[in-house]
């Protein structure tokens, strides 16, 4: 083995969590998009410093008598700690809100201005349920989604205003369990898929057939390459490499798989083709 110089690899420009993203309030994994969601007012704001995602679990070590430090199986997971930041550019009365915790907005009472006032105590409406941040990973056109549900700010609201620049209202919010799932941690990341190299598609479907048959194969992922077998075995890697027109003249089970560096390999495609020249 030769000197190890780096982690980086072929891989590597796939996967790289890149930007600040944006946050959303109440995301709906499944039903809500970007869009969709930004068009339902659940997009929080424009960031300016981007954000800070922590899940820190609170692990107690079980003591033993004559084992000289951490034991393997000795340990338990008391509680975790979720918490959220976000440097918000954008200063309205409903991230004031979100920052304070336990606070009302009085929109009717003067003509002039929203009223954000503090509470002395909290109730079940102050929490989200759940503040979600979508990013961007290099390899996918599918986000990366990270949410934490029953989310509160409990740090309050520090607004810093300076000469020649914006004010940046810092906030953070906390998950929180709940009395009927005292259990599962109260946030959930989810990382896309890898997209398999797209299946080969052959330009004449298997079937019966009184002559001969030229077979082209291709794929639509750009840059992969397609190996075939004719007697009905699975494609490997090793196998031959599509580059030219298929003859098919007698009863021929053809299977193909497309395979990318650094991409799952395609399904397999078989065809099946009976060849009647009598």
């Amino acid at each position: 083995m030769g000197k190890v110089k780096s982690g980086f690899s072929k891989q590597t420009k796939e996967n790289l969590l890149t930007g600040a993203g944006a946050f959303f309030k109440n995301f709906n994994v499944g039903v809500d998009t970007y869009e969709s969601a930004k068009e339902a007012g659940k997009l929080i704001g424009a960031t300016q410093g981007g954000g800070e995602f922590k899940a820190v679990a609170t692990v107690r070590q079980i003591e033993a008598d004559g084992v000289a430090g951490k034991a393997k199986g000795l340990e338990l997971i008391d509680s975790w700690e979720v918490s959220q930041s976000m440097s918000l550019l954008e200063t309205t009365p409903e991230t004031i809100k979100l920052a304070l915790g336990a606070a009302d907005i009085d929109i009717s009472s003067n003509g002039e201005y929203e009223i954000i006032s503090g509470r002395s105590e909290i109730k079940d409406e102050d929490y989200l349920d759940n503040l979600t941040y979508i990013g961007t990973i290099t390899g996918s056109d599918t986000p990366v989604i990270i949410q934490i549900f029953n989310a509160l700010s409990t740090d309050g609201l520090n607004i810093k205003t300076e000469d020649k620049k914006e004010a940046v209202l810092g906030i953070t919010v906390y998950g929180h369990y709940t009395e009927d799932d005292l259990d599962s941690p109260p946030y959930r990341i989810y990382y896309p898929k890898k997209k398999n190299v797209a299946t080969p598609v052959a330009n004449v479907k298997g079937g019966t057939y009184t002559e001969s048959k030229s077979i082209t194969l291709s794929t639509s992922t750009e840059g992969a390459t397609i190996k075939y077998t004719t007697n009905g075995f699975e494609p490997t890697s090793k196998d031959t490499t599509y580059s030219t027109a298929i003859t098919v003249d007698k009863n021929t089970i053809l299977k193909a798989k497309a395979f990318k560096s650094g991409v799952p390999d395609s399904l397999t495609l078989t065809e099946t083709y009976i060849i009647e020249t009598n």
